[in-house]
């Protein structure tokens, strides 16, 4: 609760009164679960290209995790995807690659 206190006119006093229910916390709680789930899986995610002798994890900045964040946060080098509807293609297609079935779209894996 807030309250906020003014002098008006002839000494008087305006006070205004402020019940404020936050429930936006409430509402994120969901989204910031699936972003943990999500940051703990793709800690377990590897891969390699044709080519390459072993495999690697994802970058520390796990760009998959873009499509659940206000503004993306990129590694260097790699292209910034704002699109939401990319955003959500690109997890799709790695969720589907990790299941074994082949992506619909470019995942830009290169970057990840």
């Amino acid at each position: 609760m807030d309250e906020y206190t003014s002098e008006i006119f002839m000494g008087g006093k305006n006070t205004i009164v402020l019940h404020n229910t936050c429930e936006d916390s409430l509402l994120a709680a969901p989204i910031i679960l699936d972003l943990v789930l999500l940051a703990e899986l793709s800690t377990r995610i590897q891969l390699k290209a044709e080519g390459e002798g072993k495999f690697h994890s994802f970058h520390p900045v796990a760009t998959i995790l873009s499509y659940l964040t206000k503004a993306p946060l990129v590694p260097p080098g790699t292209p910034v995807v704002n699109a939401l509807s990319k955003q959500r293609a690109m997890l799709e297609n790695i969720l589907r690659a990790c299941i074994g079935l082949s992506p619909e779209n470019n995942m830009i894996l290169e970057y990840k």
